[in-house]
């Protein structure tokens, strides 16, 4: 073989059961690389496609220790892969070399491997075939991280299936026994193989295929007495691989903290060690039995891996929130109150809506903020947590506006930051509530700080709480670097984009401890204090800080009023009240008239958008009556064509209860019809396999787009339609009624929106409710029209 597609073939780097390795030549940009051909014995065009869509995926990544894919494609039915071509040899063959590796050098190996796999795990992608043979060292001796062909997105993985994908002896038990794919099995994996540097053999060995697996499925891996592996070094390797994947690191990030702890421990009292993790491990066993904190755990997590950097993320955190009928219903309100709303703005109806008025950032701190609130209100000791979260909100909204004012770019986490590095203090009062109180009573009785009468009481500080906690549920690191507090003394000026953070969360919870903790008599002094404190760090004067300290309560005020919480009623509360009041610089009457109009007072000039009924029942008119508002507004004010498409999308969504809706475009050049995103479950997947051409072809989607008429089908296997819906659909999609909504201009086919439910007969469309989806596909054609 001389060439695959435009790449030159110059020899062969090995191959496996299915697979070739090449080194090639890319004659374009004159450079070398690596070429993985996959050759399977039963052409499959589906699988080709899946591999095909991951590869896409995969090659979004960039990461010092991944290696990148430049390229992805077919020949002969058979799917290429073009990865950077990385000179050195693998971790196997080093390892066949070399036996045990010292426990320093393999620490720092895994080190970087488990970066590299934190990585692909933030973007949804699961590596399913972590191996020795699948990391290369580079010349330098650097690892990298290849291979992720098989590579999953967690979001995708599909449980259950009898087919076995990866290499028997580094696959995690839940993986062998019940086809469960999760970030825990490459952490299992990546236990594995750092079991194999440290050890010099195999963890799991067997005379077949079959024993490897019945011994990774029943029986627990220990490590030799022989191996030279110290007691610090041993715990972390058992937790690692862990068969029950609960008691595993929960998340790679995790994983590789423990090695770094064991590469430069902290300068702690060894006596200390052991009830601080006693407590960590019976608060984890509370939260085990408690499904309402795990629960938020889960939200939060989704919604704050949401990165801000490609388009598909509003999609992403469009269907987050949509998830959840009450977050939905809350977010849209708060974002209609009028500290948000822009003056001439309009009414906002949809999710996506609001993030192009407000901006993606603002709505993840309000679907955050909301559903923290959420999870502590209505509990036995609620006022407490109440005012505990009322002070880590202020935070928040203070930490984002100071660094606004302070001009100080990219600080789009600040508000995420600073509200969670609070976060020991909510889990304490939550779990702990007795004990809580009595940390409160040896602060006020011994004139202890709060970190010391929570080391007495709790045998842990509210901070190592917290980031025990966070690094648990698979919080990013960055964040998790927040939560730490800042030294004694002035604090310098950040340089990196972590420290920046963790200085501005940790003034503006500062500012919040003055708040809350000084007396009328003393606030202004200790004021001055911590401005004097963070002098170098942020550039703000005292005046600035009693200014945004204003905004930031109107904003508290606003989002207390949405959400029916009182603050008059809480210490917190009238703290702030006066401390925004005592300001040095004039005071705002409309801001004062706010905060003491809190607790009556309703949303103002936000319509009541979803009318809620029993069981969260929607009325579906006013739902597409008021997106076909919002899509009007967005259209005067300017607009991206796809801004547009996507809030159409998601009123219908919202309104008809539909379980997906997906978009497609004409392709003209390929002359298909193209599926691009959706909202429901699965939906930008199920937009993928919508590919189908606009040539005649006997079926139901050639019928609608050709004659530009809207079809309902409620039963694909209805013996009158049965032969008229085609093959790609049927193995695509699960629902069995759907309808469509052709957009044509002057006859030809530009769009196509799809709208389904999963049973027969499940979609009924009154005539004044088709009358106004007819409208809002009407908006689509203007649209396109005025976007081409």
């Amino acid at each position: 073989m001389k060439r695959i597609g435009r790449f030159e073939v110059r020899r062969e780097l090995g191959r496996g059961a299915q697979s070739v390795v090449y080194l090639g030549f890319d004659p374009q940009l004159q450079r070398e690389i690596a070429i993985k051909t996959l050759h399977f014995a039963r052409p499959d065009p589906a699988q080709n496609q899946a591999l095909l869509t991951e590869a896409r995926a995969v090659g979004r990544m960039r990461h010092p220790n991944i290696v990148p894919i430049f390229e992805a494609g077919e020949q002969a039915g058979d799917l290429y892969l073009v990865f950077e071509y990385v000179p050195g040899t693998n971790l196997a063959e080093f390892l066949k070399q070399s036996g045990a590796l010292p426990p320093v050098k393999a620490v720092t190996i895994m080190r970087r491997i488990l970066d590299a796999v934190a990585h692909a795990h933030a973007q949804g992608i699961i590596h399913r075939d972590l191996k020795p043979s699948n990391i290369l060292l580079d010349d330098d001796g650097t690892p990298k991280v290849m291979d992720f062909g098989i590579a999953t997105r967690i979001d995708g993985a599909v449980e259950g299936s009898d087919r076995v994908t990866g290499t028997p002896a580094y696959m995690a038990p839940e993986y062998v026994q019940r086809r469960e794919i999760s970030e825990r099995s490459d952490i299992f994996s990546a236990g594995v193989i750092l079991f194999e540097m440290l050890v010099g053999q195999r963890a799991v060995t067997g005379g077949s295929l079959k024993e490897v697996m019945q011994r990774i499925a029943t029986q627990d891996i220990e490590v030799p007495t022989s191996a030279s592996i110290d007691d610090r070094l041993r715990p972390i390797l058992l937790k690692a691989v862990a068969r029950d994947p609960a008691l595993r690191f929960q998340s790679a990030a995790q994983f590789a903290d423990a090695l770094e702890n064991y590469l430069n421990p902290e300068e702690e009292a060894v006596e200390s060690d052991g009830s601080r993790q006693s407590t960590i491990d019976f608060l984890l066993r509370r939260m085990r039995h408690k499904s309402d904190f795990p629960a938020l755990s889960e939200s939060v997590s989704a919604i704050n891996k949401i990165a801000n950097s490609e388009k598909e993320s509003i999609d992403k955190l469009s269907n987050t929130i949509l998830k959840d009928f009450a977050l939905t219903n809350k977010l849209l309100r708060l974002v209609n109150s009028a500290y948000f709303r822009p003056a001439g703005g309009g009414t906002i109806s949809t999710v996506s809506r609001a993030v192009i008025v407000l901006g993606f950032e603002a709505v993840r701190n309000i679907a955050i903020t909301v559903l923290l609130f959420e999870h502590l209100q209505n509990k036995g000791n609620a006022n407490q947590l109440k005012e505990d979260f009322l002070r880590a909100n202020l935070a928040g909204v203070l930490a984002k506006d100071i660094g606004a004012t302070a001009q100080m770019r990219n600080l789009e986490q600040s508000f995420i930051c600073a509200l969670f590095h609070s976060l020991g203090r909510l889990l304490s009062q939550y779990y702990f509530p007795e004990e809580a109180d009595e940390i409160r009573r040896v602060m006020a009785q011994r004139e202890f700080s709060e970190e010391k009468a929570a080391i007495q009481v709790l045998g842990i500080s509210f901070e190592e709480m917290g980031i025990a906690v966070a690094r648990q549920w698979g919080f990013p690191t960055l964040i998790v670097g927040t939560m730490r507090r800042l030294p004694a003394g002035a604090i310098r000026k950040p340089v990196e984009q972590e420290d920046k953070l963790r200085v501005l969360s940790g003034f503006a919870n500062e500012l919040c401890d003055v708040i809350a903790e000084a007396t009328p008599e003393d606030r202004e002094r200790e004021l001055k204090k911590t401005m004097a404190r963070f002098a170098e760090a942020i550039t703000c004067d005292q005046k600035e800080v009693h200014q945004t300290v204003q905004r930031a309560v109107e904003e508290v005020a606003d989002f207390a009023r949405v959400i029916h919480f009182n603050l008059q009623q809480t210490t917190f509360g009238k703290q702030m009240r006066q401390f925004a009041k005592a300001g040095p610089s004039e005071q705002l009457d409309t801001q004062e008239q706010a905060v003491n109009e809190m607790a009556a007072s309703t949303v103002l000039g936000a319509p009541d958008l979803l009318k809620e009924g029993e069981g969260g029942v929607i009325d579906a008119q006013s739902v597409l009556t008021a997106g076909i508002q919002d899509i009007s507004n967005t259209l005067v004010d300017g607009f991206k064509l796809n801004d547009i498409l996507r809030i159409i999308l998601e009123t219908m969504y919202r309104a008809m209860g539909f379980k997906r809706v997906v978009l497609c475009i004409r392709d003209a050049k390929a002359g298909v019809m193209q599926g691009r995103f959706g909202f429901g479950p699965d939906a930008n997947e199920v937009a993928r396999a919508f590919r189908f051409p606009l040539s005649f072809t006997p079926d139901i989607f050639h019928a609608a787009t050709s004659k530009g008429v809207d079809l309902l089908i409620s039963d694909i296997d209805d013996p009158k339609i049965a032969s008229r819906i085609p093959d790609w659909y049927r193995k695509a999609v699960p629902a069995h009624s759907f309808v469509l909504f052709p957009l044509n201009i002057k006859g030809n086919p530009v769009a196509l929106i799809y709208a389904d439910r999963d049973e027969p007969g499940g979609i009924a469309i009154p005539e004044k409710e088709l009358q106004l989806l007819r409208t809002l596909r009407n908006q689509a054609v203007l649209a396109i029209k005025q976007g081409s």
